[in-house]
């Protein structure tokens, strides 16, 4: 059995958040995901998700696309762009979901797309910042904030 998953790439227009699980590997953010309830739809869960892991409402959503995802169970992931109101962008973590989550400039996000490989910073040096790789839906929703970013913004 198939489980429907949203996954979104929250942003204020001008910054996107990112997160991390404490499972994730070190230095790792990706975009916020949670699974759908029985009954509500994808727009309901990723409004839910968002409030739920980072205390933020959601103004609008815009579909990307999906990907089977087969780790840790079979997931049905649905991909997504959420914005929240420049005025609205206070991040309150929930602690049990995940271990961080953060707004991150366009700048800090092309260069944590630049590393290839996960980068091997000793244990007593803060971890480099990178992002899922390029088979993941996440790094497409990633890659697409960055265009976009590029495309309206860049150089304001």
């Amino acid at each position: 059995m198939m489980s429907p998953v949203i996954i979104t790439l929250v942003s204020d227009g001008k910054r996107c958040l990112l997160a991390r699980q404490a499972s994730f590997p070190r230095g790792m953010f990706s975009a916020l995901a949670g699974f759908c309830d029985m009954g509500e739809t994808l727009e309901e869960t990723l409004r839910r998700e968002v409030a739920e892991e980072v205390g933020l409402e959601v103004v609008s959503v815009r579909y990307s696309g999906s990907q089977h995802w087969p780790f840790p169970q079979s997931s049905f992931m649905v991909a997504c762009h959420a914005t929240v109101s420049p005025g609205n962008t206070q991040v309150d973590v929930d602690h049990e979901e995940l271990e961080e989550a953060r707004w991150f400039t366009l700048e800090e996000i092309r260069a944590a797309l630049k590393l290839r490989t996960p980068p091997r910073n000793p244990r007593d040096q803060p971890p480099t910042i990178w992002v899922p790789p390029s088979y993941a839906i996440a790094h497409k929703l990633i890659r697409e904030w960055v265009d976009d970013q590029e495309l309206h913004y860049d150089g304001e």
